[in-house]
């Protein structure tokens, strides 16, 4: 049983979940870096604020991807191997994504010039919204298709430090609170394009402008998945939206600190699911015997990784948000005690996404997700009328909860058969 455990999180955790790991833990060792300056440089009023727009910026960023993030790498994968198929394929949603995230910033740009939103603060959103371009031109989906995982993270690394080092020379007083998500996403823009030459010469693709139908064809074909990813990103962004409009700046602040690190926790289920899709769309075409047994295990152990990382943030939430915040504050370390289980109440859900995705169950994860949502809205406006940020900390929670229950009860019902 041992043998068979340990030869399993070998195939598991093979070279794309270490790559995800590794790449998130830049990521974490960065915003333990990056997080206290910013924090203390701006005030916990200005990060608030900040931490706003870039949650708002990344609702938006959300659509960009029009839900290639979850059935481009499996469609890129059938065709690696031939050349014009995977160039007419990389082509299509590299352009699909670039008009979607045009027609964002127009849009965004006509809400603070027409319709006066945000006021004096709107030059911020307008600074941060070169995330949108840099998320566009992100070749992630390309790189998990090819089963190139590694460039991401030596990718992320260059950006991290790009951005590291830019935040320092440039944030000195709160007057240059603009530059900091700007700093961010032009640090990602300046490598994801590095990044894109390098697969288009690897893979010897040529950059070419797909035909208007193809375009077409691809907005109609991915509307479902785009639609859901919607939902999905609402349920997880869309809480300190609306927690600020009932509470202070200062509290604002405090949550954000807190949210930083429970939502770098929460990719871990994310990774789970990217690093063994692909395997298991194979194992379900193929054998749907071996399909169980590894969907069962690779459930089990995220399980069991997501619970561990819950118990341990959990009990060390004061020394962590002493650190993240380069002084100890309260309130956020009493956030991060219910926060850090978000990722293990999130991973409940991995096996439901797993057979949504191999299936491509597309209409049952519309209802999903967006049930999910509606429920998330609900709750979060309730727990942050009457709590405040610990209200909507506890209200995440029960939502990611909720959210494995809704797959669940839908997938059982649905007509189709997932299990053959």
């Amino acid at each position: 049983m041992l043998t068979t455990n340990l030869r399993f999180l070998k195939q598991v955790h093979s070279r794309n979940f270490i790559n995800l790991s590794l790449n998130q833990g830049v990521n974490i060792l960065i915003a333990l870096i990056v997080t206290p300056y910013v924090f203390q440089t701006l005030g916990e009023d200005t990060f608030g604020v900040v931490n706003l727009f870039l949650s708002i910026i990344m609702l938006f960023s959300i659509l960009v991807n029009y839900g290639f993030h979850l059935n481009g790498p499996k469609r890129l994968a059938l065709v690696r191997h031939d050349i014009v198929k995977k160039e007419e394929l990389i082509n299509e949603i590299l352009w699909t994504r670039l008009t979607v995230s045009l027609l964002l910033f127009i849009s965004i740009i006509i809400c603070v010039n027409v319709f006066g939103l945000f006021d004096q603060q709107a030059i911020i959103l307008l600074f941060s919204t070169i995330i949108l371009f840099s998320e566009a031109v992100f070749p992630m989906f390309i790189l998990q298709g090819l089963d190139r995982i590694s460039w991401i993270a030596y990718g992320n690394v260059a950006t991290k430090i790009i951005y590291g080092v830019s935040i320092f020379l440039v944030i000195q007083s709160p007057s240059e609170v603009r530059w900091v998500n700007f700093l961010f996403g032009a640090s990602a823009l300046f490598i994801n394009v590095i990044l894109l030459c390098f697969v288009y010469k690897a893979e010897r693709v040529r950059l070419r402008l797909p035909q208007l139908g193809a375009l077409v064809g691809r907005f109609k074909e991915n509307f479902q998945y785009f639609f859901s990813t919607i939902a999905g990103h609402i349920s997880i962004h869309g809480g300190v939206v609306i927690l600020s409009n009932f509470v202070t700046d200062a509290q604002l602040g405090k949550y954000a600190l807190a949210q930083r690190v429970a939502f770098l926790l929460r990719l871990v289920p994310t990774f789970v699911i990217q690093s063994i899709l692909q395997q298991a769309s194979i194992f379900y075409q193929t054998d749907k015997t071996q399909y169980h047994s590894y969907l069962k295990r690779a459930y089990k152990y995220s399980l069991v990784i997501t619970f561990i990382i819950g118990v341990f943030f959990s009990l060390s939430a004061p020394m962590v948000i002493r650190i993240v915040g380069g002084e100890y504050v309260d309130f956020s370390a009493d956030l991060l005690k219910v926060m850090a289980f978000i990722p293990f109440a999130s991973a409940l859900n991995v096996k439901n996404m797993i057979e949504i995705l191999a299936t491509e169950l597309k209409s049952e994860l519309v209802k999903a997700t967006w049930l999910t949502a509606f429920f998330m809205v609900i709750a979060s406006i309730l727990g942050s009328y009457y709590f405040g940020a610990m209200g909507l900390a506890i209200a995440l929670l029960i939502t990611e909860v909720v959210n494995f229950i809704v797959h669940r009860v839908i997938l059982k019902r649905t007509k189709k058969q997932v299990y053959k």
